[in-house]
């Protein structure tokens, strides 16, 4: 930690510019006291880290050891916001949530508790933190270190059920803060469309810490979806059809027992299935098994017959208490649902021709799902499905309904 408190209680910050040699004679002059407990905290000087104050036993705060990363992390951050005049307070112990942000921003309209996190953390004292900030009427900030970065691809990156945790939902489309302290770059990924539960496409954005504002650091960045896009989740569908009955788990024995009770081949899916959606990322399960359960519940409806969303939308969470359908834990994502990306889903169908919309939240079923019976054809039609929805597309037409 960069603050600590002298003997006579005076807080004693190591960003307020001192010199090396000042700090030499600092440490045999003072000593020092954690701000939270009291106890004795050493002056740590040296060439490989930042100087910082070092607890001689465990804190009652629960934190981690800080990496070279975190300080420099911090320390960057920290000297950005100074630089615009951000009213920013460096390790602020909150004692009515018993709890010390890196970082606390104040601004006219609110409260920001930024956490740089570079070690793993339990998911349990990741919501306890964050709940507490919330609590405290604060919003609650957390920017990944970039050794938590696993690009794959152009536009591909694994992400982990922890780093799920982290995904930021108060702008109004959720983002992934990283930074690299090496580097002094911002990424921030956007727009997420997962290909499978840790295997996801997403927007990259790259911001040199230099040119940054907070203001823009906090706005979502726009969003324009690559054609490239679609190339990747046409193949991705094909590896759904040829190589996803090879893997043996619980969820696909699930989707076995279903599509064989309907008298279907796992890999020769309804061709409505497996489709992007904009809120995509609250499902773990992979699209083509939850959209197909859905489809073929929909054709249990007789054609022109009119159901509701909340009819589907019913069944959609009986496949969740049945464990057919997993749903993503995004604690930071508070102003949306997996039930958005059910709309958009219904949605495409009636754009696809499936359904027709009768009225906000009333649709019927126009014609049957397209069930190919060889896989030449499946990977046929999957090509027509996609320029149908490509077709005359020059932005995203997965535009988000928040």
């Amino acid at each position: 930690m960069f603050v600590a408190l002298r003997e006579n209680g005076e807080r004693c910050s190591l960003l307020d510019g001192w010199t090396m040699d000042q700090l030499r004679q600092l440490r045999k002059s003072e000593r020092f006291f954690c701000p939270v407990c009291g106890e004795r905290v050493q002056l740590k000087l040296g060439n490989k880290r930042s100087p910082h104050f070092a607890h001689k036993k465990m804190c009652v705060v629960q934190t981690e050891r800080e990496s070279l990363e975190h300080l420099l992390g911090k320390e960057h951050l920290y000297t950005w916001l100074k630089r615009q005049d951000v009213d920013v307070h460096l390790e602020p112990y909150l004692p009515q949530i018993q709890q010390r942000p890196d970082l606390l921003v104040c601004t006219s309209n609110h409260l920001y508790a930024l956490e740089y996190q570079c070690s793993p953390i339990p998911t349990a004292l990741f919501q306890k933190r964050t709940n507490a900030y919330r609590k405290e009427g604060m919003i609650p900030i957390w920017i990944l270190g970039s050794n938590h970065f696993r690009r794959v691809s152009t536009h591909g990156v694994k992400l982990s059920t922890f780093h799920w945790l982290f995904v930021d939902g108060f702008t109004q489309t959720p983002v992934l803060r990283f930074y690299c302290p090496m580097t002094k770059h911002f990424l921030q990924l956007t727009h997420f469309i997962p290909f499978s539960s840790s295997l996801t496409y997403a927007t990259f954005h790259i911001s040199p810490l230099s040119s940054c504002s907070f203001d823009d650091f906090l706005r979502s960045p726009r969003f324009l979806l690559p054609s490239s896009f679609w190339t990747e989740w046409k193949r991705k569908k094909g590896q759904w059809r040829l190589s996803y009955p090879l893997y043996r788990n619980g969820t696909n024995e699930k989707f076995y027992a279903y599509v064989y009770a309907a008298h279907l081949s796992p890999a020769l899916f309804p061709v409505e299935a497996g489709l992007p959606v904009a809120h995509l990322y609250w499902f773990e399960t992979p699209a083509f098994i939850w959209q197909t359960y859905l489809l073929l519940e929909i054709m249990k409806r007789p054609l022109y017959a009119t159901f509701s969303f909340h009819e589907i939308y019913e069944e959609m969470k009986r496949f969740i208490r049945r464990k057919m359908i997993q749903i993503r834990t995004l604690p930071l994502v508070m102003n949306s649902h997996y039930s958005y990306a059910l709309m958009d889903y219904l949605c495409l169908l009636v754009r696809v021709r499936l359904l027709k919309r009768v009225g906000k939240t009333a649709f019927q079923r126009i014609r049957a799902v397209r069930i190919p019976s060889t896989m030449e054809e499946a990977i046929w039609l999957d090509e027509q499905i996609i320029q149908m929805l490509t077709f005359d597309q020059k932005e995203d037409f997965l535009k988000s309904r928040e």
